[in-house]
């Protein structure tokens, strides 16, 4: 099924679900091709780009506003999930708040990075007549995308789940790369409008479902709204209700998978900014260290960073960095 609202001519999106890693929640997914592909017209094998999406946003957001007709420029599959977050159970988390959409704040949920390890096989059970070409699978997402990018390459370097494939490329962009760093950073920036930086903090603590082994980068008096007492707690009485674990932070940190991400047998490119205030000191906490952190651990691994003054995100479209992150992959022509 295709999405009446979808704007662009030379591609068409195809709507379908799946069994998230759980074994309880339907999710689905947005798998976008070149408009002439189809069941009765069915092409060759082709790549697969795995795009995961960022913080607040679904799958068929990422495809139509970042890489609207881009498949039919390098005759690629794309697939945009929805994904999967920590489950929040009321019972025993009983100061969560679920997102209105389990997807939304996934934040590299370890049985997400599973999923997003699962999507050439997803891909060709939803849509038969469709096949991958399995030595071509490369992924590529944007803050929170780029962060769940990372982490299923470290996760997955040298074959997906179920040997459904295996990676030949990746690139993130505007990741947050330490979890913690860039929840405390969040905590000290102050709400204007509709942005409300704390109250993200709080959404990724509760995805999380730990505090982490150091607070004192938190601004703990933070004040969010709370939807339960529907009042204001500080980001300091929402941490004191949780359990002390900094493993499920590191756990979602590429930052903490460098050695991993530097042996990789495939290309890595992470773009970053140095204007970005939504992911903060990108350079000292987040893509530029993890470079670094790299670069350290293995001085010929195959990684190229680059770096610019873009908003956030704002290099994540086809006009941008995110055709040159395609064209030095090799998924489409110059």
């Amino acid at each position: 099924m295709s999405a009446p609202e979808w704007p662009y001519r030379r591609t068409r999106p195809w709507l379908v679900h799946y069994l998230a890693g759980d074994g309880a929640t339907a999710r689905q997914a947005w798998i976008v091709l070149p408009g002439g592909w189809g069941p009765t017209r069915p092409p060759a094998p082709a790549p697969l780009v795995i795009s995961p999406h960022g913080r607040n946003n679904l799958g068929f957001s990422n495809a139509v506003t970042y890489w609207r007709d881009l498949p039919a420029d390098g005759s690629f599959i794309l697939v945009c999930p929805d994904g999967l977050g920590r489950a929040h159970d009321r019972a025993s988390d009983p100061y969560d708040q679920p997102p209105s959409d389990p997807g939304r704040f996934s934040y590299g949920y370890r049985r997400e990075i599973d999923d997003l390890a699962r999507m050439p096989q997803i891909v060709e059970a939803t849509l038969p007549w469709l096949r991958v070409d399995r030595s071509r699978v490369f992924v590529l997402g944007s803050s929170m995308g780029g962060q769940e990018t990372l982490l299923l390459a470290a996760r997955y370097p040298h074959g997906l789940a179920a040997g459904t494939g295996r990676l030949a490329g990746a690139a993130a962009f505007d990741a947050p790369c330490d979890l913690v760093a860039q929840c405390a950073y969040l905590t000290h920036q102050p709400a204007t409008g509709s942005a409300n930086p704390p109250g993200v903090a709080a959404l990724m603590i509760e995805e999380v479902g730990s505090q982490p082994a150091s607070l004192g980068a938190f601004a703990l008096a933070a004040r969010f709204y709370d939807r339960k007492t529907n009042g204001q707690l500080t980001i300091g009485e929402l941490l004191a209700k949780l359990p002390r674990n900094q493993a499920l932070w590191d756990e979602r940190s590429p930052l903490h998978h460098a050695a991993a991400l530097a042996a990789l047998p495939f290309p890595l490119r992470i773009y970053w900014s140095s204007h970005d205030t939504v992911v903060g000191n990108q350079a000292t906490a987040q893509s530029g260290k993890l470079y670094a952190a790299i670069k350290a651990a293995r001085p010929s691994a195959d990684v190229v960073q680059v770096e610019g003054t873009w908003a956030h995100s704002a290099e994540f479209v086809p006009s941008g960095k995110l055709g040159e992150a395609l064209v030095a992959l090799g998924l489409i022509a110059t």
